[in-house]
């Protein structure tokens, strides 16, 4: 069965490619990008990428557990990260939908994506303010495929439904269908105004939220959300400005200003807030390297992926390796911490033991929980199927 996501692309530096050299991936050679050809090229793209932010110790490692060719995990290419790939879309479908014509590829935005996934940076997505090349790549990454099939046309996939406007859109399907190809139809999420009865399943117009009775608990009615100055009982009520302190939407705070109490939250995006020691006062931070300062007893305060505040000397320090002790220190993004014998254990590579304290690595899935017997594994496509014809209605239409 082909497995529905939404194909967008996230953060975590600059990009750019090396335009004299040619060198950069997808289409700096001036040759085009075929769309077939898309599905390596994003795998070689990401594995750099994580290779170099310490995910890997090579990137033939990050090759053989990752399988882009096969499931396109288009969250990982999206959102900067390095835990399982596994769910995502089955290429061999997404070749026959745009066969079919359900799918557009846009090679110049596929070629400007993956030239932007392999320059970025490795600060954690949440640590920084992206800057216009990031929100440039994240629009080109989003533009890669686009659906061609209008209101109520028949679908597998969310993605193959045309965009409107900034209105969400997705393949519906009818819950009583237990087909493992059920098809779906392109609907349009709508949202309901302020002021309309609501439960918490309801799709409140934007910069509303369906509000809950103090005294109950249960949901009333969508309800705007406040203004800087305005009144609130808890963060939902405020904007996205402000953030509820003492029963005001307060704006956010700036580093080194006020923010919440024992550290939670109300700071600047890009900043964070914490209480460091025994104090109840909350300030904000800003993110730093390895090396930098970060408060003391605030293990999330550094921005490079696997760094950590070392509480002796309030510092943005590296995680331990492989057969390192991680009683102290926590391990790294190629390893898990043994629950019994505090060493930190490799990630299982491709039909190496998983299970208890063994984690595989990439995309690998391991097929147990005890480690004499289970073993890390390629995902599996067991079927694909057929792209619905444009004259076949959806299940329940």
């Amino acid at each position: 069965m082909a497995m529905a996501a939404t194909l967008a692309c996230g953060g975590g530096g600059g990009s750019g490619t090396d335009s004299d050299t040619g060198t950069g991936t997808g289409g700096t050679t001036g040759e085009p990008l075929e769309f077939a050809e898309f599905f390596g090229r994003a795998e070689a793209a990401y594995c750099g990428w994580a290779t170099r932010c310490g995910a890997f110790a090579a990137e033939e490692d990050c090759r053989a557990a990752e399988f882009f060719d096969s499931i396109y995990p288009s969250n990982l290419l999206a959102e900067a990260r390095f835990d399982d790939g596994a769910s995502g879309q089955i290429v061999e479908y997404l070749l026959a939908s745009h066969a079919a014509g359900r799918l557009e590829f846009d090679a110049e935005a596929a070629a400007a994506c993956l030239a932007y996934v392999e320059a970025r940076g490795c600060a954690r997505p949440g640590t920084y303010v992206p800057d216009e090349a990031e929100a440039a790549g994240r629009a080109a990454c989003a533009a890669v495929l686009r659906g061609t099939m209008v209101k109520n046309g028949p679908c597998l996939l969310s993605m193959e439904c045309a965009p409107q406007d900034d209105a969400t859109v997705v393949c519906g399907f009818d819950p009583t269908c237990s087909d493992v190809c059920c098809v779906g139809g392109c609907r349009v999420l709508g949202s309901v105004p302020v002021g309309t009865p609501c439960n918490f399943a309801t799709r409140c117009a934007p910069g509303s939220f369906c509000a809950s009775d103090p005294n109950t608990g249960f949901p009333t009615v969508c309800t705007a959300q406040q203004p800087v100055g305005g009144s609130c009982l808890n963060q939902i009520d405020c904007d996205a400005s402000g953030f509820c302190v003492d029963g005001k939407c307060k704006a956010l705070a700036g580093e080194g200003e006020r923010c919440g109490d024992w550290g939670q939250g109300g700071c600047q995006p890009g900043l964070f807030c914490a209480a460091p020691g025994d104090t109840m006062e909350g300030r904000c931070y800003a993110y730093n390297e390895l090396g930098g300062a970060c408060p003391q007893w605030y293990e999330n305060g550094c921005s490079d992926f696997g760094a950590y505040c070392d509480w002796n000397s309030s510092q943005c320090v590296g995680p331990v390796g492989p057969g390192e002790s991680c009683s102290e220190r926590p391990c790294g993004l190629t390893s898990t911490c043994h629950w019994q014998t505090n060493i930190c254990l490799p990630l299982s590579r491709e039909n190496e033991p998983c299970g208890d304290s063994r984690r595989c690595a990439g995309a690998l899935q391991c097929d147990g929980w005890d480690p004499s017997t289970a073993r890390c594994r390629a995902p599996v496509v067991d079927g694909v199927c057929a792209v619905p014809g444009e004259d076949v209605l959806p299940e329940g239409t």
